[in-house]
């Protein structure tokens, strides 16, 4: 099938024909997607007929276990899951209170330390806060539900070259620049030091975030680098609030984000490590969907977290020339 899509008959589908082709991507099969609609087989297949009509292409091909997307029908779904997730996202907004926008905001736990209170402060002081449904998860998962459309916008860390791989399917505003800390209680003998090398911490106990994750990437290259093995941690945690609770009760360290330092250090409960050099650990951004206008609520979201973020850095240049 090799038609050219058609404006009059993509106008006549409706919001079921486009929720097939995700439930056959996901089920496997045309009988399942179905069940799922509440509707017969051969309904299905009529639905499946208007939409590959419309289109002008074949989007799904049938075998033994029931269907699978073509290579088109996958290209479409690209596109139609970002309308999904906005009808789904419109659905929620007035469920309750629709006089006030609702922002789908992603984010690593780190931001929800230090920057989003300060942000929701800011907001809720000036009248403008939006509702929030915030989602937690690395910043790949993040990203798949910002390209699905389930998410309005992230907040999150890239690495330059995770930058570049994303630019062509979103905006990114950079916030400030991030790197990776070590930590250790505030009676460990490594805190009382003015100075302390890479070599320095090879021996020492260590909690840290699993294999695989971003932050044990970013503490094991420069070992790598020096020709050197990375320590083997004798804890693996993937929360840097328990990490940080636990290496402020014992002889450990461990490595949390900078921002996420500031409220554990008030407490006197951790010290950072001075490192000769610092881990780099990329920048704290802000992301939304490249096609897709950015509605007002996350412009004031964005606006503020700007004014938050660059406080922090007018704050850190006046203690720099004290």
């Amino acid at each position: 099938m090799t038609d050219t899509p058609s404006s009059n008959r993509i106008d006549r589908l409706r919001i079921r024909h486009l929720r097939l082709l995700d439930l056959v991507a996901r089920s496997g099969s045309l009988t399942a997607a179905g069940e799922a609609l509440h509707i017969s087989q051969p309904a299905v297949t009529k639905m499946l007929q208007e939409l590959e009509h419309a289109f002008g292409c074949k989007l799904v091909e049938r075998t033994t276990r029931g269907g699978r997307l073509t290579a088109a029908g996958e290209r479409a779904l690209e596109r139609l899951r970002v309308v999904l997730g906005a009808i789904d996202a419109a659905g929620e907004a007035l469920q309750a209170r629709p006089e006030v926008p609702l922002v789908r905001l992603g984010m690593l736990p780190l931001v929800g330390v230090d920057v989003l209170p300060r942000v929701v402060a800011l907001l809720r002081g000036q009248g403008t806060l939006p509702r929030l449904a915030v989602r937690e998860h690395t910043v790949g998962g993040l990203t798949a539900l910002l390209c699905n459309g389930e998410l309005d916008c992230i907040v999150g860390r890239l690495q330059k070259e995770e930058a570049d791989t994303l630019k062509a399917q979103v905006r990114i505003t950079a916030l400030r620049d991030e790197y990776l800390a070590v930590v250790c209680a505030a009676g460990h003998p490594l805190a009382r030091r003015r100075q302390v090398a890479l070599a320095d911490l090879l021996d020492q106990p260590w909690i840290l975030p699993p294999r695989g994750t971003h932050t044990r990437d970013v503490f094991e290259q420069p070992f790598l680098d020096s020709g050197q093995l990375p320590p083997v941690p004798h804890i693996e945690s993937s929360s840097f609030h328990s990490n940080l609770a636990m290496a402020a009760a014992s002889g450990f360290l461990t490595v949390a984000p900078s921002s996420a330092l500031a409220a554990y250090k008030a407490m006197s409960n951790v010290q950072e490590v001075r490192l000769r050099t610092p881990f780099a650990s990329g920048r704290l951004v802000f992301i939304t969907p490249a096609e897709v206008a950015m509605p007002p609520a996350v412009a004031v979201l964005k606006k503020a977290l700007e004014a938050v973020v660059g406080e922090d850095g007018r704050v850190g240049a006046r203690t720099r020339h004290r």
